[in-house]
């Protein structure tokens, strides 16, 4: 049975949808589909006596409209609270899509100068862990443990790289510019530019876009200090060879 929505629609009014036919009609796995519906909200099904998920035409037109705000350059995150319009930094103003996820620079551009104070991102980096599976927690906590024990620049970026890897992405140069590349740098100046990429609405996608930020912040400090271990001790070998 279907009725004539506000703008002219008809809209079932049915049972409703499985998630299925939510998949086909718009273009996303069903894998993709629960993960946004548990982390983000974004679906509302009701449950069938027998427990099975039941979706309306609202979840249908709700999930077209994050992927169309992904297609234009957001965040998943972002293109969900703008749609469910919650409260939040979706871009800078409203209906824009932002250039920049928090901690990095713009699409295909280089990290900011800046250095954070030692354990500065470790809140926002365990309120981020607390929203992703016990998969993806596991392998940021080995991530930075392993940061901790880099002795170069080389293996922070290669040890970053491993982090994208297991969450299910891929790393590459700067060849080719698409909407699966994140705009953020793992070289840290060793060799070409390292970005990470995952198709935009992936579970990867979201993994990465969770936590990788903060654990580059992390890797950044890391990074700061073996320059600065570096410089001292080429400092003092020019010391020794003076007296």
């Amino acid at each position: 049975m279907y009725y004539l929505g506000a703008v002219g629609e008809y809209r079932e009014s049915g049972p409703g949808l499985r998630i299925g036919e939510v998949a086909r009609r718009t273009g996303l796995t069903t894998v993709t589909l629960r993960a946004w519906e548990t982390r983000y909200g974004l679906l509302a099904p009701t449950r069938t006596a027998g427990g099975q998920r039941l979706y309306r035409e609202a979840d249908v037109d709700r999930v077209q409209a994050v992927r169309r705000l992904v297609s234009q350059g957001w965040s998943v995150v972002g293109a969900v609270s703008q749609v469910l319009g919650q409260p939040g930094k979706p871009g800078k103003a409203a209906g824009e899509p932002p250039g920049d996820a928090p901690g990095w620079e713009g699409r295909g551009g280089s990290m900011a100068s800046r250095v954070p104070s030692p354990g500065s991102a470790r809140r926002p980096l365990l309120d981020a862990l607390a929203g992703i599976d016990a998969y993806a927690v596991l392998a940021t906590y080995e991530t930075v443990r392993d940061l901790l024990r880099a002795t170069s620049a080389g293996q922070v970026r290669d040890i970053l790289a491993g982090l994208v890897r297991r969450l299910g992405g891929e790393v590459g140069e700067a060849a080719l510019q698409d909407d699966t590349i994140m705009p953020v740098d793992l070289a840290f100046g060793e060799g070409p530019p390292l970005l990470p990429r995952a198709p935009s609405t992936s579970v990867a996608r979201m993994r990465l876009e969770a936590v990788l930020p903060l654990v580059v912040e992390d890797a950044r400090v890391v990074v700061h200090r073996l320059q600065l271990s570096t410089s001292a001790d080429t400092a003092s070998r020019a010391g020794a060879k003076m007296l």
